[in-house]
């Protein structure tokens, strides 16, 4: 149900990570009229040959869908709960990934030039974002498990 206060968070965090698709991640100003831009579907910019290894393009929809799966399995919060905890800890993995490719593109570029500056983008800010608010969401379903066990034992 939407009204329930984790569904809110649970949507809010898929659509911070929904929204990264449109931000990027970081952004290297190599000159002034030269500039690189990382984000979810690689890197884009000049002719230097970076790739990046890790499928965020794939890896984030998924994260988002699961979310989104989650809210629909507002009936089993013992189920809600479990994919809150797997949400949070892939969520980690991603910010943890995001960040090693931010600063090893970061580094990959200064071998090239001497003179970078580097601007993190929106998109890492929002994927940020995302993490406490699954984690407010399970806070939320623990609260309502815990309600419920509170009543039954009343019964």
């Amino acid at each position: 149900m939407i009204q329930r206060i984790q569904s809110i968070y649970l949507l809010l965090a898929a659509v911070s990570l929904i929204l990264t698709a449109f931000f990027g991640f970081s952004s290297y100003q190599i000159s002034p009229e030269e500039e690189i831009l990382f984000n979810l579907f690689g890197i884009t910019g000049s002719n230097v040959e970076i790739s990046v290894w890790f499928p965020y393009k794939i890896v984030v929809p998924l994260i988002a869908a699961l979310c989104i799966y989650s809210i629909v399995k507002f009936k089993n919060r013992k189920l809600q709960l479990f994919i809150g905890k797997v949400l949070y800890l892939l969520i980690l993995l991603l910010l943890v990934f995001i960040f090693i490719d931010v600063f090893g593109v970061e580094s990959k570029i200064k071998m090239l030039s001497e003179t970078v500056t580097t601007t993190y983008g929106l998109g890492l800010y929002l994927s940020v974002i995302s993490l406490p608010f699954v984690f407010l969401a399970n806070r939320s379903i623990n609260k309502d498990e815990k309600l419920v066990r509170d009543v039954d034992r009343l019964r």
